[in-house]
Parts: structure tokens; C-alpha cells; sequence
């Protein structure tokens, strides 16, 4: 197949030697662009760095020889690492007592509790407290920062308002600080993970024996791995990506194309001809291109047929939550149907079995329900929150936990499926020919202020993603109400 204009310009741009960003929309033939970038000069070393391990392995069969493709994690491992990463699985219970948590922060005595947003006392036992210092070094890790610092603490519903906030910070920072501190020892008492040790090589300031960095999915990359590359002076980077699917800045995710603009002045081309779908779903996409300001449009591909309307048979259903995913397998297996749900049932039993142990006045650490003390609790919020805790709630009050984790159990694989279900944000990289989007992608209420309905940046690149995963029939009738938003806010 012959390149594209714009691909042809990404190549003669790579061999004027610059520094490149490359906007590349849904299915516009990102990795393809970078091996004609490959295949132009194989003299050359080249570092392709591959957003998961699935992709890296795909590249390394079907780039040219002169490659090496790595994730990050590839690029910082070594071996000695290699014990630590085997332990058995390590609970944060059993964390916080080889970190010993209360000695750390001198308790004696009576479990410390912090005031919820509602004005409950939660005792946050060494469980809680390592949960949270955990989750918080793992923020810490995905970012570029030296140290460890009280906004590296997630934000939990529940505890959000100054004053818990407050006694959240006293209680986890400085056990995050010494966990920090035993996971750099070699003969750490806590287990060891793939981003403790990128984290490390990061810090140590490592130089890649390369000529050329590829960076693939640049929209999504952690800082703390963006700024290892923006400091390979030596060689020459080029970063591919689609800026309108950046969708994990929850997870500490950035957008490495903007800052290869902002901090190599480099030049940012376009790749806007998609070859998953045709004209009509890139006009749907183009509808939240231009809604975010996005750097480019998409040209559907003529030859592909594909249409916009309502299905009743879809392949996949793609839905804004765990909660709302969790709606549709009931619906599904209440049907008879077999159902398959991306990334398996897990994270649908956990929440059922933290709810579960609310329901049953036990605390959990799960980090959706961790700053409630009580179902009751969770359901007073939820009602003032109006998001996915809603759906939840209704879910759970419904049908039950037990009922949620047998449905779990009763999946199958996407092989055997008549229907597959999932997250928007577990769908990117994925397609199906015949896709619905789920009504749990709720419209913006306006603000009472102004009257203005402004959408969250991230909840309208997240509908983007969930649009451009149909190849051939797109069913987006949940998202009518795109044409009432007013504004984006970041």
C-alpha cells in the first residue's frame, strides 16, 4: 500500500533529522507510519517504545532489524529485580504489619479515625492507612517528581473536603515516605513492582544507546517515563499519538506530544485519513474533535460502509463505568446470552465485595468506597454526587453483591461471547464492526450560575475514544446530547 501524503511528509520530516510530533487519529495508521519511518533508514539504531508488551511484541516480528522495541519497563528492568518481582502476593494488610505502620507513626493504643465529608468517624486501621500509601507511591511513580509529596494521595470519594483531607495527609504521607524509602533496598520486606523499579531507573537520569526514539502512544505516557526521553539529547525523537485520546490523567498520564512541542520546538504533523471506518462514524468523531479543538479532522475512508443509527444486536457495549458495565452483564446473562467482559470480571467482584463488607459494617480499602464508613453512608453521597456511585449504588441495592459476583463468575471468554461489554477506557486500542454506546455517559447539567453545560476535557476525549472503536455500524444515541454543551473546562 503506498503512503499517504501526510505520511510521505512524516518520513521526509524524519529525514531532515528533526524532532517530531505526530497527531495520528483513530485507525489512521500510526504504526504504519512509523515503520516506513524505520524501513527509510536502516542504518541507523532505533528505539521503539510500545505502550503495553503486546504491542512491543508485535513490532519486534514485523519492524525492520535495526528496532529494538521495548515498553518502558523493558527499557529500565534488570535482572536482579527479577526474585523480588516473583514473591506471592503480598495483601496490604500484610504490607503494613512488615512495615510495622503504627510504630512508624507512633500509635499506641486506640485505632486513629478521620472525619468523612459527612461527618463520620472512620477508623482508618494500618490496613487503610498502607492502601492509601501504596496507591500514593504509585501516583509518585508515575510522575516526574523527586519526592513524595502530599498531591501524590489520590483523591477518594468521601474525603475530599480540607479538614479530611487534612488528617488523611497526616496519616498516609509519612508512611508512604518510609515505604518509598524500604522498596529502594534491595532486600525490601514490601513487594516490589514494574513501576517501583522504572520509577528508580528514571531518577537515576539513564542515557538509551539509540540513535532514534520512536514513542508510540505518546497521548498517554507517564511523566516520569516522558521525561526520561526528553532527555535523550543524543538522538532523535519522535513521538506518534492521538492528543484527543489522552484518557488516563487520573492515573497520571500525560500528553507527551504537547510537551515534544512546547519543550523540543519541534514540528507536529497530522495523520487525519482513518482506515478503520468510513465517512459517516468520522463524522460522529469529528463532532468531539471539534468540541475539545483538536488538532486535526478525520477523513473517513471511502471504501468502507459504514452507518450511524440505532442497534439492537450490537457487537460490543461500551460504557463509561465498572458500574455500568456491571448493569449490562446482568441484563446480558438475565437474557441468556453469553457475555464476555474486557479485562474479566475482577474489578466487578471487587466493588461487589467492598460493598458487601460496608453492607456488613466492615471497612474496606477498595479506593471507590475507602472514605465511607457505612453502605448508608455511600448512599447519602451518591445521591448528592449524581455520577457512576449512583449507579452503583442502584446496581448493588437491586440485585445484591452475591448476585453481582455469581454474574462475574458467569462470564465468558470474548471467543465464545454473543456480546462483549466494556469500559470506554479498557476498549482504546480495540474495534469491533458493530458498537453501541451505553447511557451511562450522562449528560452535563448547566450551571446554575451561568446556565452554561460544560463538559469535563477528559469525559469528551473518553466519548471520542468510545466512537471511533465501531468499524462498521455505530450506535451513539446515548450521546444526543453532545449538540446542548456549551464549553469544555480542563
Amino acid at each position: 500500500m503506498n503512503p499517504t501524503p501526510e505520511q510521505a511528509d512524516a518520513v521526509d520530516s524524519y529525514g531532515d533529522g528533526l524532532d517530531l510530533a505526530l497527531q495520528a487519529g483513530a485507525g489512521c495508521g500510526k504504526s504504519s507510519t512509523l515503520k516506513l519511518i524505520a524501513g527509510s533508514d536502516r542504518r541507523r539504531r532505533m528505539t521503539y517504545v510500545a505502550y503495553n508488551s503486546s504491542i512491543a511484541a508485535d513490532a519486534r516480528r514485523s519492524f525492520p532489524s535495526n528496532v529494538m522495541a521495548k515498553t518502558g519497563h523493558g527499557l529500565a528492568f534488570d535482572p536482579k529485580y527479577g526474585e523480588r518481582l516473583q514473591r506471592p502476593r503480598q495483601t496490604a494488610h500484610q504490607a503494613a504489619q512488615a512495615l510495622d505502620v503504627r510504630s512508624i507513626l507512633g500509635i499506641i493504643g486506640a485505632t486513629p479515625t478521620v472525619r468523612t465529608d459527612l461527618g463520620q468517624p472512620k477508623a482508618m486501621t494500618s490496613k487503610v492507612i498502607m492502601r492509601a500509601a501504596l496507591d500514593t507511591i504509585e501516583r509518585y511513580c508515575h510522575s516526574a517528581d523527586h519526592e513524595i509529596t502530599a498531591h501524590h494521595i489520590p483523591h477518594y470519594d468521601g474525603l475530599t473536603k480540607r479538614n479530611p483531607r487534612g488528617e488523611l495527609e497526616k496519616l498516609v504521607l509519612p508512611v508512604a515516605r518510609a515505604a518509598w524509602e524500604d522498596l529502594k533496598e534491595d532486600d525490601s520486606v514490601l513487594n516490589l513492582n514494574h513501576d517501583h523499579y522504572l520509577k528508580m531507573w528514571a531518577l537515576s537520569k539513564p542515557t538509551i544507546p539509540t540513535d532514534v526514539v520512536l514513542l508510540d502512544e505518546a497521548q498517554d505516557t507517564n511523566d516520569v517515563l516522558a521525561a526520561v526521553l526528553l532527555h535523550q539529547e543524543h538522538a532523535q525523537r519522535i513521538a506518534v499519538g492521538d492528543s484527543a485520546q489522552q484518557i488516563y490523567s487520573w492515573r497520571g498520564a500525560n500528553d507527551a506530544l504537547e510537551r515534544f512541542v512546547r519543550e523540543l520546538g519541534c514540528p507536529e504533523l497530522t495523520l487525519s485519513q482513518s482506515f478503520r471506518f468510513g465517512p459517516a462514524i468520522a463524522s460522529r468523531a469529528n463532532v468531539w474533535l471539534r468540541l475539545i479543538d483538536a488538532p486535526l479532522r478525520l477523513t473517513g475512508w471511502e471504501s468502507a460502509d459504514s452507518s450511524v443509527g440505532p442497534l439492537d444486536a450490537p457487537d460490543a457495549i461500551l460504557c463509561r463505568s465498572n458500574a455500568g458495565a456491571m448493569g449490562i452483564v446482568l441484563e446480558g446473562l438475565a437474557a441468556g446470552r453469553k457475555v464476555a467482559l474486557v479485562g474479566g470480571g475482577s474489578a466487578i467482584k471487587q466493588l461487589a465485595w467492598a460493598a458487601e463488607a460496608l453492607q456488613g459494617g466492615r471497612p474496606t480499602d477498595h479506593p471507590e468506597l475507602m472514605g465511607f464508613t457505612s453502605w448508608d453512608d455511600v448512599r447519602q453521597y451518591a445521591a448528592e454526587e449524581d455520577g457512576s456511585l449512583k449507579v452503583l449504588v442502584k446496581l448493588v441495592d437491586e440485585h445484591g453483591p452475591a448476585r453481582i459476583v455469581t454474574a462475574a463468575d458467569g462470564l465468558v471468554s470474548e471467543g465464545q461471547a454473543e456480546l462483549i461489554v466494556s469500559t470506554a477506557h479498557k476498549s482504546k486500542g480495540r474495534e469491533w464492526p458493530a458498537v453501541r454506546i451505553h447511557a451511562d455517559f450522562r449528560a452535563p447539567k448547566p450551571d446554575q450560575r451561568t446556565g452554561l453545560v460544560i463538559l469535563p476535557r477528559e469525559e469528551a476525549r473518553l466519548a471520542y475514544v468510545a466512537v471511533t472503536r465501531a468499524r462498521e455500524q455505530l450506535d451513539d444515541t446515548a450521546l444526543a446530547w453532545v449538540s446542548t454543551v456549551t464549553a469544555v473546562s480542563e
